[in-house]
């Protein structure tokens, strides 16, 4: 049984909890790790694997990327770029001073070939056509960076309102114009992957300028991208992450005891599944970016109100990517 210290901690340090095994939660240990001052720390995983959305499976001959596929602008001031080049995961054309210093605006390359779900080829210039259009009024919405009205809430009818108004101006057949559409609905699925939402329409066009574009050429992991996690998981301390441990929800601000820490408190308590309440002086909160704001405010224990206004002040992610914020 260990005892607490003078300060009202636990010998040695806090006591800190990780929600999450994703690439967040696993940087934020491995960040946490480096100093003497966190050695009660635990990363609590709901599922049976480390690595979140990054998961690379082997079928058919080669990888298939379940989850996460590239790295958005590989350059020096991406840690994602930087992990990856600290653990031998690219090759030399990646690793190329000439690759970091590609400014691609944040926009994905076109592909080298295009075909149509009947399996026809389209035209290499129709697709570039397509891109700048699309390209170009996604560059358009910084416009509105810290504008006090949009003219519409979302980046989606955004786009889709300026689209609708080049499309009258088109004066090819209809089967082209069908085909042009079709090619400007595969840009906006992509930018939706860029820019992890299931649509447009949830993305708020004001803030969408804020976006910080990396230099560097999208590049892939020729292994599989959950090289890294493997690799960010075997750099912790052995049973740093416990596995199969869904959490319920967090208490913030409270003064809870453990029988193992005898007379001391602590802020906050993170209720799991399995009904095991776990206090800690500090939690680090990692979220996916598909969970619900409903699912969220029950985790961290508030209401979908104050989520939403990012009033918890308590509580933060940490992501060793950009991202739109």
């Amino acid at each position: 049984m260990e005892s607490t210290g003078g300060d009202g901690k636990a010998p040695g340090g806090p006591r800190v909890l990780v929600v999450g095994g994703g690439i967040a939660g696993l940087g934020a240990a491995q960040r946490l790790c480096c100093h003497s001052a966190f050695p009660h720390l635990r990363v609590l995983e709901a599922t049976a694997r480390a690595g979140g959305r990054i998961r690379s499976e082997r079928s058919f001959g080669g990888v298939v990327e379940v989850g996460a596929h590239w790295i958005h602008g590989p350059s020096r001031g991406n840690p994602v770029f930087r992990l990856a080049a600290e653990y031998g995961l690219l090759g030399e054309k990646e690793l190329s001073e000439e690759n970091q210093l590609v400014e691609t605006g944040g926009h994905v390359g076109l592909p080298s070939v295009t075909y149509t779900s009947s399996g026809v080829r389209v035209s290499l210039q129709l697709v570039a056509e397509m891109a700048t259009l699309f390209y170009g009024l996604i560059d358009q919405t910084r416009e509105f960076l810290q504008a006090a009205e949009t003219p519409v809430p979302s980046v989606g009818e955004y786009l889709r309102k300026e689209i609708s108004q080049h499309v009258a101006g088109w004066t090819e057949d209809e089967e082209t114009k069908k085909l042009k559409l079709a090619v400007l609905n595969a840009f906006f699925n992509l930018e939706c992957c860029v820019s992890g939402t299931h649509s447009m329409d949830l993305v708020a066009l004001a803030p969408f300028g804020e976006y910080t574009v990396l230099p560097g050429l999208d590049c892939t992991f020729s292994k599989g991208y959950q090289g890294l996690t493997n690799c960010m998981m075997a750099s912790l301390p052995e049973n740093t992450v416990v596995f199969e441990k869904p959490v319920k929800t967090i208490h913030w601000n409270g003064a809870f005891q453990e029988a193992a820490f005898p007379g001391e408190t602590f802020p906050v308590s993170v209720e799991c599944e399995d009904g095991e309440r776990l206090p800690a002086h500090h939690v680090i909160v990692t979220v996916p970016l598909g969970l619900s704001t409903f699912s969220v405010g029950s985790l961290l224990g508030s209401s979908l109100s104050s989520w939403r206004l990012c009033r918890m002040k308590k509580c933060f992610c940490v992501s060793p990517r950009c991202s739109r914020e």
